[in-house]
Parts: C-alpha cells; structure tokens; sequence
C-alpha cells in the first residue's frame, strides 16, 4: 500500500495581514507607482530589515481592497519550503477570496497545475501578497514561484516582499517587462518623509537642522530613524542626541544583534566584524584583512541577502556598509577583540599601498594610530595633493597630527599653513608659521623661511592688515628667485590688493602689470586671473565700470583649472568680483546664477571680500524678488561665517545691511539697533583704508544714511561734503558717487531743493556715462521721490546736461518697476494706481501737444470725457497740471 499523504491544517495566522498602524507614513509616491505598473506581474520589494517592506505591502493591500481588487496575503515561514504545504495554503487562500474553506479546516490536496490553470482562468482583478519571502529557498518551491508568475493572467500581479533577493530567474521576467522592483534606495524615507514622519506621528518638536542630521546619518533606513524618536521622547537635548546617534544607541544595538546578526552564520558574523573598518569593501581587500579566501563569495552573499550593503561601482566590485550598520559593527569589534581595529587599519594601509593609492594609505594609518608613518606617506604626497585643489582633506589629515610631528616635516607644515589660511583658519595658520620660522634660520631652509614669510605677507592682507601687508610685501617680493613663480604671484596679489586698499593706485596697477605678465609666461596663469580681478576691483573703485565688467569677463574665460592656484588664486573670487560689477548694472538674474553657483565655495575658504560681497548680494536680490526668508538667511550665514573666522568686516557687514533694510522700511528703531550691533565691530572703518567688499557700505555711511532718514540734515550734510571731497582726492568715484546722491538727500530735506537737484544731476551725468544702476536703486523710496521731481524740469534737457537719456529712461522705469512711490504730492495709495489703456492714450496724445478737442475727436469721445480723463491722470500721477503729468509719465516710462 502506499503511504497515505495527509493534508496540512490550513492556519487563520497565515492570511491574517497586519492592522495599519496610525504611527505608520503613508508612501504615497510608492504606492502610486505600485498601481501604475500595469505591464508587472511581479513586484519585488527588497530590503534589509527595518525599511518599511510589510508596511508598503500593508498599505497596497487597503488600496487594492479600496478599489474593488480581491487581495491573497499569504505569511511565510521556514515550514512553507515544503513544495505541498505551500500549494495547499496557497490553494485554501485562493477558496477564500471566492467564499470557499475557512481557515482550520483539513486542505485537500490540490494538484498544481490544476491551480495554476484556476489562477489563469480567473478574470477579476487580484493581487497576490506573499510577506517574507526570504524564508523560502527550496528549488522545488522557487520554481513553483516561477510557473505561477508565468501563469497570471493580466488582472493578477504576485507582490513579494524579502529581505534577500529570491532566486526565481529575475533577469527573464525584468528583460519581459513584468517586474517592478523596489529596492532600499527608493524604501528610504526620503529627508521629507522623514520630516513630516518626525514631527506628525511622532510629534516630536526636532528643528529642521536636526531632523537632516539625523536624516543623513540614517540614511533614511526607517526603523534607525524610529528608534532614534523612541529614545528622543522626554529628552531636551534633541540636538546633542542626534549628533552623537550612531550603532552604538543601545536600542538600534539589541535590534542590530537580535534582528540582524543572530541570524548569520559564524563565518559571516566574523566577516563582518572584520572587514567593518573598511569605508569601502572588495574580495582582495577583504580577503588581506580575513586572512581568507572567501571575500567575493561573502560579498555575493551579503548583497543577495540585502544585509545593510550596497554597491559603490556599477560592476558591483566596491560596496560599503550602511554607515549606522558598519557603526555598530566597529563598536562590537572592539567589544570582542579589543585593539584588532588598529591591526586591521594597518593591513588594509599595506593593501592599498601595494595599490599605489595614497589617500586610504594615509587615512588607514590615521585610523590605526600610526602619525609618524602617516606623516612620512604624506610629506612625499603633500605637494600632488596641493596642486589638484584637496584643500579639504588636507586638512582633516593635518588636523590630526600633534605640532612635534609637522616639525619633522616642514613640507607638512608649510602645507598646513597654506590650508589653513585658504579655510580662514587665520590665527592657527600663524601659529604653524611661527613652528616654521623658529626651525628654519639653519643652513638649507632658507627656502622654508622665504615660503613662511609668503603665507605671513598672505595672511596680513587677509585679515584686513593692509598696513603692514604693505609694508613686509615690498621688502619680501624683492627677494622672490626668479624661478618661484607661484609665490611671487601669491605675494603680488596680496600687495596689489593692500596696496588698492590703502590708495596707492599707481603702484598697484605697476605691481599688477608685471604680474600679469610674469604669470602669463608659467604655469601660474590663474595668478594672473587674480591680478587681472584686482585690476577689475581698482577700476570699480576709481568709477570705470565699463572697463571693470569688460575685464573681468575677459579674466574668467581664461581663468584655468589647477589646484591650489584654483583656490588660492580663487576663481570663486573672480566671478564675485564680476558679479559685484555686473550688479551695479542691474543685471540681477546673472548675478544670482553666478553667485548661486560659487556660494559653497565661498563659505568654505574665500576671502572676507568676497564672502561679503556674495552673501549681501544674495540678500539683496532675494529680497527684491520678495523672498525675505532668504535674505534673512544669508545674512545670518555671513554672521556666522564671520564669528567663526574671527572676521569683524564680515559680522559687521551683515548688520550693516539689516541697517539699510530697515532704514529704506522707515523702521528706524531697528535700523539705530542694528547700525549700534555693526559699530561694535568697525574698528576696520578707518580713514584712508577702502575694502572693496565694503566700497559704498561702511558704518560710517550707515549712519549718515540713518540721520538723513530720521530728519537730521544739517551736520550730515556738511560730512557727506566733506567725504565726498576726500572721496574725490583719493580717486574713489563710485564711492564718491554713492556720498553724491546722499548728500543730494541732505539738501533737499535742508530745503535746499536746487542744490539738490545740482548734485542730482552731477550724479546723474557720470553714472549715466559707465552704467552706475543700483547705486541709485539701492537708495529707496526717498531717492526715487527726489528723482521724479527732479525729472519734470530736467529730463527734457538731459542731453543737454551731459546725461544719457536712455540710462535716465531706464532707471527711472526701474524706480516705477520696484514699486518706489511717484513724484511729490501724489495723493495717498496713488503709487497702487496704474493708468488704464485710455487713459494711456489721452497722456501719449497730450505729450504730441494736442488739446482737449483735438484729443477728443481723435479718440471719439466728447470734451467733458476728456476732461474727466485728464482729472484722474493727474489724481494717479499726483500732478498739479498737464505740464507736470507729461513729465511724470515721461519719467515713469509711460511715453516710450
């Protein structure tokens, strides 16, 4: 007789789908997804542990039943290897869609191509559900699987959710089109669903800053990030518990140990723990710190079964530990071997130098313990490193070496000294100066000795000691070899750029001269961009901005690639400069494009001046378009740059402009409170000193700004004489201009209006000759008012004045575009009021010198609708006549 099969019991457990839980986010873009993939008979969601595979698989299931789809959630464990239970429970779940068995009832046998004829047969839409796939790895089983994909019909889809990546001939149904796969990467909370997940089912008060920190070290993984949130409730130190949050959180430690490792074998646990010093992992590598010959096969492995790895090529040859992951692998290495994290740090440093790769060798001695030999790696590297531009991992190397090991090395040192100075690091880079300088007076370092005195020289015109930059550059630029390209051009700037500040003009354009062309003729061209933008600079100051912005184009298409002569040199710094020159004419949207794109590097390590002038015109051009959030932002952003690299210019810079906001609003009280915060820190505004960053912002400046506004005419009308007369003398007409236009507002509030208007039209004439725009925007309502009245007796005779009508045109069309008010007189809320069409019409006809008759019988209306025109153009204009409305229209661009 043969051996009599008994069916399995059928258990309710195996069909029970999880209850949604109200802590659960909706993943509405995976959803949606999940629903559009109509061609997909399998959709494979694979991940590790803890990134939301159930969850998903739960919340498709409610869509499914929400829109008329019968749903078949199966549960799967180690017992469902067995190719008969699996048909028989797969056969019960089928009944029951259709009203048939009930769960704990005997299951008949069911043949399986019986029941895969049954699920082709069927033709109302149904979805397959299957959670834990991964606990099925029987052939026989798989390749079930495989048949019942192939025998859906097109209202069927299978949905498997596994953490491993299930052996059923993937490649076959993706190159069929019939699979849709969703991986960790598209599974992780992206930083806004980490957000809303965070603050709306958690409820957790987290700043946004906080909230990315924590983002970013979870790299969205979404059970990290919900167990971060259970031992972030009753805490106030959020920001300092998501800074330290890594694998060693005790809660994300047991999940890691129960969840993860407890269910690897032995040689994969050993693996893993030994290979977790690795940034990034490949077979030969991993097998130099086993000390086996398995590494590529623990590698296919751990990627087949989604184990916190991913790769980092496209071959998949490199791969790398979730951070979090290899995080508490590192502290259960040294739980259970204590020192070995030292050992294998330095065989994979002899890996990768067999390798002849300098950068991990260097950063695995570090991590091993071993300076000396990391310093000596280093030192012969050192100047490759400098000349492609890794300013920044120079110095995260450099940072970490004590001062008795640099002094070994001065080629470290001196490289060390640059870097920092380069990242505004000013104070430390003379400390690293001073170790050079007291070791290098012996015989053969003079060399050292000379490049200190480079970085010394450098440094002083950094930090605003111009003075002295002076001084030490004249007497160090004579002893320069003629070999030493790159220094001298270093040197060169740094004087040219001190000795503009100072007002030694000629001087500067001599010194620049020969830098330019000694740069031209070595390798040290973009030495010479940076001469050709101080060039630019010094044209700017003396009011030539043509010439300025002509230069400065020419300066940054040639401006080369190389190195720390990038950074040094600063192309960032050459487009600032440009962008300062083409904001003066106006144009906004190239500046933005131009700063938006160096903004990073300009936080990181450009100059003060440029800092400055980026941020302030970021500001001022968001606020312009109306989004003050940004303006406050970059203005904060400079602050705070300006705090932690000891720059008073840049601290003050920001206040400054929060000062002219809030003088231009008429919120004077702000304005007096942010120019008192600016004053604290303006020791750098002194007499015959002019940065170019702070050209027509000075707190001096400022407050005669704030005076005018408040009322208060007499006495800054004599200083603003006076400075314009210095201003003058010293050939610093853009400034010169910016007092001029000042001073024509301390007039005119004198009640002086004709001298007002004189100086208006100075003003006027020379800027309308070089392109001065912003200049006059930038001054406000009040400007704008005293320009209007000025344009009704005189725009008329501007060519006559020396002025060109179409610069005159075009700011006073600027002025009306900016929403500043009309001429004086207009009645309240006139400035909202725009003409209408016929009202247009009636002003351009009385312009041609029509009268009301004329202008009647031209538009077909009577005389008394004329009339009742000509009354409401005047209300809107604020004119007392026909006279005056013509002007004013003319003024606002109305006639063109």
């Amino acid at each position: 007789m043969s051996a009599q099969v008994h069916p399995p019991r059928i258990l309710a457990s195996k069909f029970a789908a999880p209850s949604a839980a109200s802590s659960h986010l909706p993943r509405q873009h995976l959803l949606e997804q999940m629903e559009q993939a109509d061609t997909a008979r399998l959709i494979l969601i694979r991940a590790a542990a803890g990134f939301g595979k159930t969850t998903l698989l739960q919340q498709y299931r409610e869509r499914c039943l929400a829109n008329g789809r019968q749903v078949l959630w199966l549960n799967l464990d180690a017992a469902d290897n067995d190719l008969l239970r699996f048909v028989a429970h797969l056969a019960a779940g089928l009944r029951q869609l259709d009203g048939g068995a009930h769960p704990d009832e005997p299951c008949r046998v069911h043949p399986m191509q019986e029941l895969l004829e049954e699920l082709s047969d069927r033709g109302r839409p149904f979805a397959l559900l299957f959670d834990e796939f991964e606990t099925v790895h029987n052939p026989a089983v798989l390749s079930f699987i495989q048949q019942l994909i192939d025998a859906l019909p097109s209202c069927g889809v299978l949905l498997l959710a596994s953490r491993s990546t299930p052996d059923i001939g993937l490649g076959r149904i993706r190159a069929r089109g019939q699979l849709l796969e969703i991986n960790p990467g598209a599974l992780r909370f992206s930083l806004d669903e980490a957000t809303r997940f965070i603050r709306d089912k958690r409820q957790l008060p987290l700043r946004d800053n906080e909230i990315a920190t924590l983002h970013r070290c979870t790299e969205g993984w979404i059970t990290a990030i919900y167990l971060a949130s259970l031992s972030l409730q009753g805490r106030t130190d959020h920001a300092a518990f998501v800074a330290s949050f890594s694998g060693s959180n005790l809660e994300l430690a047991e999940y890691l140990a129960e969840d993860i490792l407890a269910r690897q074998s032995d040689e994969c646990r050993e693996f893993l723990l030994h290979t977790c010093v690795l940034d990034q992992l490949t077979a030969p590598l991993c097998d130099a710190l086993t000390g086996m010959s398995n590494g590529q096969a623990m590698l296919d492995y751990l990627e087949r079964a989604n184990l916190f790895i991913f790769p980092a090529d496209n071959e998949h040859q490199w791969f790398r530990y979730h951070s979090l992951f290899s995080s508490y692998l590192r502290d259960a290495l040294e739980r259970r071997h204590p020192g070995r994290a030292s050992e294998l740090h330095r065989a994979a440093a002899r890996w990768y130098l067999e390798q002849e790769r300098p950068v991990p060798v260097i950063d695995h001695l570090l991590r091993a313990g071993a300076r000396s030999d990391a310093a000596r790696h280093l030192a012969s590297h050192i100047g490759n490193f400098m000349d492609v531009g890794r300013s920044r991992l120079l110095l995260r190397w450099l940072d970490q070496f004590p001062p008795q090991v640099l002094k070994d090395y001065p080629s470290l040192c001196l490289g060390y000294s640059w870097t920092l100075a380069l990242h505004r690091r000013y104070a430390d880079a003379l400390r690293s100066i001073g170790l050079l300088e007291r070791d290098a007076n012996g015989a053969g370092q003079q060399p050292v000795a000379l490049e200190a005195e480079t970085i010394r020289c450098l440094l002083l015109a950094l930090t605003d000691q111009v003075e002295e930059c002076c001084e030490a550059g004249l007497a160090h630029i004579q002893r320069m070899p003629d070999d030493e390209q790159f220094q001298y051009g270093v040197i060169a700037n740094s004087l040219a750029y001190s000795l503009v500040s100072t007002g030694r003009y000629e001087e500067a354009r001599r010194l620049l001269s020969r830098a330019i062309l000694r740069c031209s003729q070595s390798r040290t061209q973009s030495m010479g961009s940076v001469a050709s933008c101080i060039e630019g600079v010094l044209d700017m100051i003396q009011g030539r901005l043509g010439n300025a912005v002509a230069r400065l184009q020419a300066a940054a298409q040639r401006q080369s690639d190389g190195g720390v002569e990038k950074v040094l040199a600063g192309r960032p710094s050459m487009e600032i400069t440009l962008s300062i020159a083409l904001y003066e004419t106006d144009a906004l949207d190239e500046v933005a494009q131009l700063l938006s794109e160096v903004l990073p590097n300009a936080k990181e390590s450009s100059p003060p001046d440029s800092l400055i002038s980026s941020h302030v015109l970021l500001a001022r051009i968001a606020l312009l378009h109306g989004d003050r959030d940004s303006w406050l932002r970059h203005l904060a952003d400079l602050e705070q740059i300006g705090q932690q690299a000891g720059s008073a210019r840049a601290i003050c810079s920001a206040w400054l402009e929060r000062a002219r906001i809030a003088t231009l609003e008429n919120r004077l009280d702000a304005a007096a409170q942010s120019l008192r915060y600016a004053e604290l820190h303006s020791d750098w505004d002194r007499p015959g000193i002019l940065f170019n960053g702070n050209d027509v912002d000075t707190p001096s400046i400022a407050r005669l700004r704030l005076r005018i506004a408040q009322g208060d005419f007499a006495e800054p009308e004599q200083l603003l004489a006076q400075a314009m007369n210095d201003a003058q003398q010293r050939q610093q007409h853009r400034r010169e201009l910016k007092l001029r236009l000042l001073h024509a507002l301390a007039l005119d509030g004198l009640g002086r209006g004709e001298a007002a208007f004189d100086e208006l039209s100075e003003a006027l004439r020379f800027a309308s000759h070089e392109g001065f725009l912003r200049t006059f925007l930038d001054e406000g309502p009040a400007l704008a008012a005293l320009l209007q009245r000025w344009a009704v007796p005189y725009q008329a005779q501007s060519r006559a004045l020396g002025i060109e009508p179409r610069f005159l045109a075009t700011l006073l069309q600027r002025f009306a575009g900016n929403g500043e008010p009309p001429a004086a007189g207009a009645m309240p809320g006139a400035a909202s009021e725009a003409l209408t069409g016929r009202e247009i019409q009636v002003i351009r006809l009385l312009a041609a010198g029509h009268r009301n008759k004329v202008i009647a019988e031209k538009m077909f209306l009577s005389e008394f609708t004329v009339k009742s025109h000509l009354r409401n153009i005047n209300a809107k204009l604020g004119a007392q006549g026909r006279t005056e409305a013509v002007a004013i229209a003319r003024a606002r661009g109305l006639l063109d």
